[in-house]
């Protein structure tokens, strides 16, 4: 197939400007929740034109600006049913047969439909989000015969394959991932690279800046039995039996849900423990995520969590002070000075350490103003920007 990547005229010395279709999934639209409309805005003097081509119906598309964003969605519809937009058109429905059985039985059928709805934007260049595109991409680039890079948030040996010549660079959101990467594919070291995800960080901590209520704590994550929040909801009993009032806030849905709710109940824990929806971190303008952690003082993380998780990153933005389990390999956790590392298995231990922050704020807002500046200098959204600008950049001069 004939090369559809065009070189931009932009004159003698100045940059190429890229055209970049990004892909996403669901999940990955969650784990970059809060820096996708931060991207948006800060790429526009690097590309050319961004599109976002998104594998399967999400409500956080929603929130995607769009304008500058284009949107590619996929429709399940019968023919009569699906509109035909312009190819200039800032949100595109692509038309997938409901009852195409040949769209299950040749998965090729489906790709080269998704191919032929991008090929009149013209891109240059493709960036698949998360390893979960990895085979997508591939395919899509093959099709167009243009270049693409790939974002990394978790090692996934089953299905990476990153040996192909048109995958110009592998951004990796830690630096545990990069060494890895590295070590299991030292012929791709060179393409290799560190891209840490950026945040918009607070001036100052917001960690016990008032007086006026209850400390919170807020824990964001999968309610599952193997992760200690059985002993953090023991441990806020602890603290209550020792006159230390913490109320503490558990974003998220899973199988334990209906154990810890119990827990709480038979520990007449009701009024102090509470239980609310996983946060989007994709949100409109008003970031509702981020003025949610503005009202806690303590964020805590009781596992080891292998993916990148974006609550994490906007806490520390947003100066909560953290309680994390030990041995998290994270760039983000500096022991001791960007975080408070425990055995989320030990009761007695990690009541102490939520004690010492309730005991001593000053302590507290010390950690969180460290995380900050921790972030400022490693995690910035212009520094996410024009790392990822550079790659792209890269990628079309190679």
């Amino acid at each position: 197939m004939t090369n559809i990547a065009e070189t931009n005229n932009n004159g003698p010395g100045k940059k190429k400007l890229a055209r970049v279709v990004l892909l996403a999934d669901p999940a990955a639209l969650h784990w970059y929740g809060p820096v996708i409309r931060r991207l948006a805005i800060g790429l526009i003097d690097e590309v050319s034109s961004i599109s976002l081509l998104s594998i399967g119906d999400s409500p956080l598309l929603e929130y995607i600006p769009s304008p500058p964003i284009r949107i590619l969605t996929e429709k399940h519809a019968l023919p009569e049913q699906i509109p035909n937009e312009a190819p200039d058109a800032w949100q595109i429905t692509i038309d997938t047969a409901k009852y195409d059985l040949l769209e299950r039985l040749l998965p090729k059928r489906h790709v080269q439909k998704l191919a032929e709805a991008i090929m009149p934007l013209k891109p240059t260049l493709l960036h698949a989000m998360s390893e979960r595109q990895v085979s997508l991409v591939r395919n899509l680039s093959k099709i167009l015969n243009i270049p693409y890079v790939l974002s990394l948030l978790a090692m996934d040996k089953g299905s990476l394959n990153i040996s192909d010549r048109r995958c110009k660079a592998v951004l990796c959101g830690n630096s545990n991932l990069a060494r890895n990467l590295r070590h299991e594919y030292p012929e791709f070291a060179e393409r290799i690279r560190l891209l840490p995800i950026g945040a918009h960080v607070g001036e100052s901590p917001c960690c016990f800046s008032t007086t006026e209520r209850t400390p919170m704590a807020i824990c964001c994550c999968r309610l599952e039995h193997k992760l200690g929040l059985n002993t953090l909801i023991h441990a806020i009993r602890r603290l209550h039996n020792k006159g230390k009032k913490l109320q503490l806030t558990i974003s998220g849905e899973g199988p334990a849900e209906h154990d810890l709710r119990q827990i709480v109940d038979e520990l007449k824990l009701g009024e102090s423990v509470h239980f609310v929806p996983l946060i989007d971190n994709i949100l409109a303008t008003s970031d509702a995520s981020k003025h949610l952690l503005e009202g806690a003082d303590i964020f805590v993380q009781p596992w080891a969590a292998e993916m990148w998780r974006p609550e994490l990153l906007e806490a520390m933005s947003v100066g909560n002070a953290v309680v994390i389990v030990e041995g998290t390999g994270n760039d983000l956790i500096l022991p001791g000075k960007t975080a408070l590392t425990v055995n989320f298995q030990d009761e007695i231990k990690l009541c102490e350490t939520l004690e010492s922050l309730l005991d001593d704020h000053g302590r507290a807002q010390e950690l969180a103003r460290n995380a900050q500046g921790h972030l400022r200098k490693h995690f910035l959204v212009s520094t996410m920007i024009t790392r990822l600008a550079g790659s792209y950049r890269k990628a079309l001069d190679d």
